[in-house]
C-alpha cells in the first residue's frame, strides 16, 4: 500500500519531498492512515486538527487522541475550535457546508503561516464515488460529475487511489488505533446514504462497480 501510494503521488505529480505539508487529522481512519503513509515514506509535514464541538464529547476525544499521536511520533501539531453553529446561522448555509468552509480558510492560513507548500486530505476512492452520486443525485452538470480531483491548487489527496477497505486493511494489519466518528453510522446525511444504502446495492448488482 505504501508503494501505490507512493507512486501515485509521483504519476500525479502531487508533491515531492523537498515541499512541507498540512495534513488535516480527525482522528479517523482515513487521516490517520494517510499520517502514518506520510511518515512512512518520510515527508515532511505539520498535523492540523479541526474541533468543531458538534458531537459534545466525542470532539474533545477526538482532539485528545490527535494530541497524543503528534506526541508520540513527535509531529508538530495545530488544533483550532470553531463555532460552526453560529457561523451557519450567519451564512444561511447547512453545518458541513460550514465546516468545510471554516476548515478549508483555516488550512490556507496555515499554508502561509508555517511557510506549507500544500494541504492533503485524506479523501480516497469510496469518497470520489459517493461524491460522484451526490453531484448526481442533486442534478450537477457535468464537471460536478468529475467527482473529487487529487490535486486543484495548493490542496493534494494522496488517498485516491486506494480504498476504504485498503486502508482500514492496512491499519489492522500494522495495529494502528483510530477513532470512530458516531456521525458516519447515521443516514441523516445524504453521504451516508449512499454509503450505506445505495452502494451496497449497486456492489450486489455489480461487484465491481467501485
Amino acid at each position: 500500500m505504501k508503494n501505490k501510494i507512493q507512486n501515485f503521488i509521483s504519476e500525479k505529480s502531487l508533491f515531492n519531498k523537498e515541499d512541507k505539508l498540512i495534513l488535516g487529522i480527525s482522528s479517523g481512519a482515513d487521516s490517520v492512515c494517510l499520517m502514518h503513509i506520510l511518515l512512512a515514506l518520510e515527508y515532511r509535514f505539520d498535523l492540523a486538527h479541526c474541533n468543531f464541538n458538534l458531537r459534545a464529547n466525542e470532539s474533545d476525544e477526538d482532539e485528545i487522541f490527535v494530541r497524543k499521536l503528534a506526541k508520540e511520533y513527535q509531529l508538530q501539531l495545530h488544533v483550532k475550535h470553531f463555532d460552526i453553529q453560529m457561523y451557519a446561522a450567519k451564512n444561511k448555509i447547512s453545518t458541513q457546508m460550514a465546516a468545510r468552509d471554516l476548515r478549508y480558510a483555516w488550512f490556507h492560513e496555515l499554508l502561509a503561516s508555517e511557510n506549507a507548500k500544500h494541504i492533503a486530505i485524506a479523501h480516497h476512492a469510496n469518497d470520489n464515488t459517493e461524491t460522484f452520486f451526490i453531484n448526481l443525485i442533486r442534478g450537477s452538470g457535468l464537471k460536478g460529475l468529475l467527482g473529487i480531483k487529487e490535486k486543484i491548487d495548493s490542496v493534494v489527496r494522496p488517498l485516491m487511489a486506494v480504498s476504504r477497505t485498503e486502508i482500514e486493511q492496512f491499519l489492522k494489519e500494522n495495529g494502528m488505533s483510530f477513532r470512530e466518528d458516531s456521525s458516519n453510522a447515521s443516514s441523516k446525511y445524504l453521504r451516508n446514504k449512499i454509503r450505506h444504502e445505495l452502494m451496497p446495492l449497486l456492489i450486489e448488482m455489480n461487484p465491481s462497480i467501485q
